[in-house]
């Protein structure tokens, strides 16, 4: 089943650009479709195991990831603005 959102959100959802940290390291990837999907360039899809991870929380989250408590750190979230 595909995650989507209004078009206003707060939190991540299919569509959104969600800015983190991960292991300290700052980054800024874009939920996107299978067939936009551009790991390379931060563009992942829905189902990859990070966005997985990232779908449904909010700025302030800490998220465990890959069997790690409190790795990514949710700094902010938007809407990808083509």
């Amino acid at each position: 089943a595909e995650v989507t959102c209004p078009v206003i959100t707060d939190r991540v959802c299919f569509g959104s650009r969600v800015t983190f940290t991960l292991n300290g390291r700052h980054r800024v990837v874009d939920i996107v479709g299978h067939d936009e999907a551009e790991p390379v360039r931060d563009r992942l899809s829905f189902s990859a195991p990070l966005s997985r991870a990232l779908l449904g929380a909010q700025v302030g989250d800490n998220l465990d990831f890959a069997g790690k408590p409190d790795m990514i750190d949710i700094i902010a979230v938007d809407v990808i603005a083509d």
